[in-house]
C-alpha cells in the first residue's frame, strides 16, 4: 500500500500559504523520477508542482509510475504539517520530526516505515550533543522515500550521483536509497576519524621532541583529541542496532533478503572498523597521555633537585659569609683588642685572614663530604 497522497486543490490554500513563507526561507525541495532519471531542484511546493510534471501528476492522482524521492531540506513546522497531511503520516511521525528528535530508531507505521539516524557533527564536535543540526528523517514507502534534513544535515547529492553511476547495474527501489543514505552519513563519519587518527599519530610522534614547557599544551592537545574520540564513537555507537532494525523492516519493495543482507553488511563492517579505528587511537592517546605525564614527573623531578642544589650553595655561601662577619666585626668593635697597638705588625692581620680562609676551605670540604652541595 502506497502513501496517501490528497489528489486536486484540497490543500489549496496551506500551499498558497507555504509558497509565501519558503520564497523567503531556505527550504529546498528535490524530486527524483527514476522513469526520467532526473532530479528536481525548486525553492518552493508550488514552484516544484509547476516545473516537473511527473511530481505535479503524483500530486494531483496519487498515482506514480516507477520510483519516486522527494527530498525536503529545512522545512518548518508548516511545511512539515502540509507533508504530514499529503503523505498520511502517523501523528508520531510528524511529532519527531517537528522536535528534530535524536533518538535513532526505525519504526514501522503501516504503509511506511519511518528511519532516525544521526549523522555526523561536522562543525564543533566539542558541542556534538547539544548541536543544532537535527537528525536525517526518512519516510520509506514500497515505491517511494520522503526524506527531510534540517541545517548543515545529510546531503543528498552523494545517492543521486551513486544511482546515476549505477543505474545501468540495477534497478534501484526505496529500500536501496534508504540504505544509501544511511551508507552515506556513516562515510561522513571518515574524515572525523582520520583527523583524530592523524593527530594522534603526531602526537606519539612529537613526543621526544617536545620541550618541558610545551608538554602541559600536549597533554591539554590529548585531552581534547580523547573528547573528541569518546563523542564519534557516541555518536557511532547505535548504528550497529539501527542496521540490525532497518534489516527487520524493510523489504516493502520486494528486495529479496540476500540483496538487503549484502548492503546491510557493507555498513555494519563500516561501523566496526570505525570503531576498531577509534579503539587504537584511544589506546594510542592513554599511552602517550601516560608517557607524557611521565616526562612532566621526570622533568619535575629534574628541575626540584636543581633548585635544590642551588638552595644548598646558597646555604653554604651565606653560612660562609655569616662567619667572616662575625670574625671581621670582633676585631673592629670600638674597644680594646688583641694586637689594636702593635704597629708595623701584620701578623694579626694575616692570621685573622687565614682562620677566615681556613674555616671556609673547610666547612666547603665538610659540606662536600657530607653531601650538601
Amino acid at each position: 500500500m502506497g502513501p496517501t497522497v490528497s489528489p486536486g486543490r484540497a490543500y489549496s490554500a496551506l500551499e498558497e500559504k507555504l509558497g509565501t513563507a519558503e520564497s523567503a526561507g531556505d527550504t529546498r525541495y528535490s524530486f527524483f523520477n527514476s522513469n526520467l532519471d532526473t532530479v528536481t531542484h525548486a525553492n518552493d511546493f508550488s514552484q516544484l508542482q509547476s516545473t516537473c510534471e511527473p511530481f505535479k501528476d503524483f500530486r494531483e492522482t496519487g498515482v506514480h509510475k516507477g520510483l519516486w524521492w522527494l527530498h525536503v531540506a529545512s522545512p518548518s513546522d508548516d511545511d512539515i504539517e502540509f507533508l504530514s497531511r499529503m503523505f498520511g503520516l502517523h501523528p508520531l511521525t510528524t511529532e519527531d520530526i517537528k522536535v528534530r528528535e535524536l533518538r535513532e530508531k526505525v519504526e514501522l507505521f503501516g504503509s511506511y516505515y519511518f528511519v532516525s539516524v544521526l549523522p555526523p557533527r561536522q562543525l564543533g564536535l566539542t558541542n556534538a550533543p547539544n548541536s543544532s543540526a537535527a537528525n536525517f528523517y526518512g519516510i520509506v514507502f514500497p515505491e517511494g522515500i520522503l526524506s527531510i534534513t534540517f541545517g548543515d544535515g545529510q546531503d543528498p547529492a552523494h545517492v543521486w550521483k551513486r544511482i546515476k553511476d549505477h543505474q545501468s547495474d540495477f534497478s534501484p527501489t526505496s529500500d536501496w536509497i534508504c540504505y544509501a543514505l544511511i551508507d552515506d552519513i556513516v562515510d561522513g563519519f571518515a574524515p572525523l576519524i582520520d583527523r583524530v587518527q592523524t593527530g594522534v599519530e603526531m602526537m606519539e610522534d612529537g613526543l621526544s621532541i617536545t620541550r618541558p614547557d610545551e608538554i602541559g599544551l600536549a597533554l591539554q592537545n590529548i585531552s581534547k583529541c580523547r573528547k573528541e574520540v569518546t563523542q564519534i564513537r557516541r555518536l557511532l555507537h547505535d548504528k550497529t542496532d539501527l542496521i540490525r532494525c532497518f534489516a527487520r523492516h524493510c523489504g516493502y519493495s520486494g528486495a529479496t533478503a540476500a540483496e538487503i543482507t549484502i548492503y546491510l553488511r557493507d555498513i555494519q563492517d563500516h561501523v566496526l572498523t570505525m570503531m576498531s579505528n577509534l579503539t587504537s587511537a584511544e589506546q594510542m592517546l592513554s599511552r602517550s597521555q601516560s608517557k607524557y605525564l611521565g616526562r612532566l614527573e621526570f622533568d619535575s623531578t629534574c628541575m626540584r633537585n636543581s633548585l635544590a642544589g642551588t638552595l644548598s650553595r646558597v646555604t653554604i655561601i651565606g653560612t660562609i659569609i655569616v662567619t667572616m662577619q662575625v670574625i671581621s666585626g670582633s676585631f673592629g668593635m670600638n674597644v680594646n683588642v688583641p694586637g689594636q697597638y702593635v704597629e708595623g705588625n701584620v701578623k694579626w692581620w694575616l692570621s685573622i685572614l687565614a682562620f677566615i680562609l681556613g674555616f671556609s676551605v673547610l666547612f666547603i670540604a665538610f659540606a662536600k663530604r657530607a653531601r650538601i652541595i
